[in-house]
């Protein structure tokens, strides 16, 4: 359904409640399909929204509960008590009840589990112990794993009987593990379905294209599924322990976060907003930008501070002044775009950060640079002497105005497009989110060396 369409609706609600129809506003809502339900709480006002969550049953939100915002989740735990809650949790999958608990107060996550029995409890608690960025706190434990000597035919009567009991989440294939769980091999459920049934599991199970260790970033996790076209990634400890698997759903999960977060931080924000954009305050998206733009004002003051150094210059040719806006944003242009290239090879694997590669880069952008330039140049420069003889009708000057903008507007471009894609690999290399590497950032540090360049070049040629 259209956002359009769920807006209506969610005003359709609201003049419900207004109008006193709650039992109207409450059966609108329900007939809607879980998705709807998630869109339209966003787009209700704190009051309705905790009118509809009295009045719905808890069931009806099961499918939406991990993937409600913080502030909803807390809404939720409030209307709903933390009681009623245990009962409906104890039947999710351990993956998506750890979701739901992270982004609720840690009072109310702790009298959760301790209402909790095990060894659901455990299960949860064994995955809110890892990282929220790591592999471990997407997972699900809930797999079908089997010993390398139990029987085909006694493995897939376990199995048949688990299954329909629900205490396996989603899946695609069966794990086999040795001693000590220690991970020995896969088979798809069709596949583990058809084989000889005096068979060992050890003899019918393949080893997977790739596994990842618990700890490991979840964004890594995502481009082996990529990577290998895999559905599933069994996940293992430092001791090849089998834990459990993350699961279609989860990558998806983790790469349309890691794609947001990386959104987020391009654009320039230093902190990650997590929370529903529709639903966030104006103070807290206000508090998550200013840090970004008050270091990025003091960055730009050195700019200001290298104008302000070749005053004597601009006041004897004013016109230089014209010109430096537009070499300034072609710069930060082509670093922006040199940037986003780069960031983009290395979350795909495409380029590495061994000498060759980085060798391999400088090369490549310098030869893309030059081949921009012989666009770039022509129209550039013919610009800026047309302004000038226009504005002067001095020929002679323009031209010398010409040399100043075609110079300054190649060492700006080669200078731009150099840092824009070194500085990405730099913070790789250090173990820093190459994505930092924002948009205003590149731009910024691009117009220091632009005016730089430029006034340099026009002190040289101009005297």
């Amino acid at each position: 359904m259209a956002l359009m369409a769920l807006e209506t609706l969610a005003e359709r609600i609201e003049e419900y409640v207004e109008e006193g129809e709650l039992d109207k506003a409450v059966d609108l809502f329900l007939r809607q399909t879980p998705p709807n339900k998630l869109e339209i709480l966003l787009r209700l006002s704190h009051d309705t929204r905790f009118k509809i969550l009295s009045h719905t049953p808890l069931d009806m939100l099961k499918p939406i509960l991990a993937k409600l915002p913080e502030e909803i989740a807390f809404e939720v735990v409030v209307v709903k008590g933390t009681y009623n809650l245990v009962d409906l949790l104890i039947e999710m999958p351990s993956d998506e009840v750890a979701d739901f608990l992270q982004k609720i107060p840690p009072r109310y996550r702790m009298r959760i589990l301790s209402l909790m029995i095990s060894p659901k409890k455990e299960e949860v608690e064994s995955l809110l112990r890892y990282p929220p960025e790591s592999v471990g706190s997407v997972m699900t434990p809930q797999i079908p794993i089997f010993y390398k000597d139990d029987i085909v035919a006694q493995a897939i009567e376990e199995y048949m009987i688990k299954d329909s009991l629900g205490l396996y989440d989603k899946h695609r294939y069966i794990y086999v593990v040795g001693k000590g769980r220690k991970f020995i091999g896969w088979l798809d459920v069709k596949t583990f379905l058809t084989r000889p049934r005096n068979k060992r599991m050890e003899e019918v199970v393949q080893k997977p294209p790739a596994v990842i260790e618990v700890t490991r970033d979840r964004e890594e996790a995502a481009k082996l599924a990529i990577r290998y076209d895999l559905l599933e990634i069994p996940v293992v400890d430092k001791e090849y322990r089998l834990l459990g698997a993350i699961t279609i759903d989860d990558i998806l999960d983790v790469v349309i976060s890691e794609y947001s977060e990386d959104l987020l931080k391009f654009g320039g924000l230093m902190d990650t907003i997590r929370e529903s954009y529709v639903i966030a305050k104006p103070t807290r998206l206000a508090l998550k930008r200013i840090p970004a733009i008050i270091y990025l004002y003091l960055m730009s003051s050195i700019t200001g501070s290298i104008v302000a150094g070749f005053s004597g210059i601009i006041q004897k040719v004013a016109i230089l002044a014209a010109f430096l806006p537009m070499l300034s944003d072609n710069s930060g242009n082509i670093g922006s775009q040199a940037s986003s290239v780069i960031i983009r090879s290395l979350v795909l694997g495409e380029i590495t950060l061994t000498r060759r590669d980085v060798l391999a880069i400088i090369v490549k952008e310098f030869m893309v640079t030059t081949f921009m330039l012989l666009f770039l140049l022509p129209v550039g420069a013919s610009i800026a002497f047309a302004i000038t003889f226009f504005t002067t009708h001095n020929i002679y000057y323009a031209l010398r105005i010409f040399s100043v903008i075609a110079i300054a507007l190649s060492a700006s471009c080669y200078v731009a497009d150099t840092v824009g894609s070194l500085l990405p690999l730099l913070l790789a290399k250090l173990r820093l989110d190459p994505a930092v590497t924002s948009a205003p950032l590149i731009t910024t540090v691009s117009d220091i060396v632009t005016a730089t360049t430029y006034f340099l070049v026009a002190t040289t040629l101009l005297g």
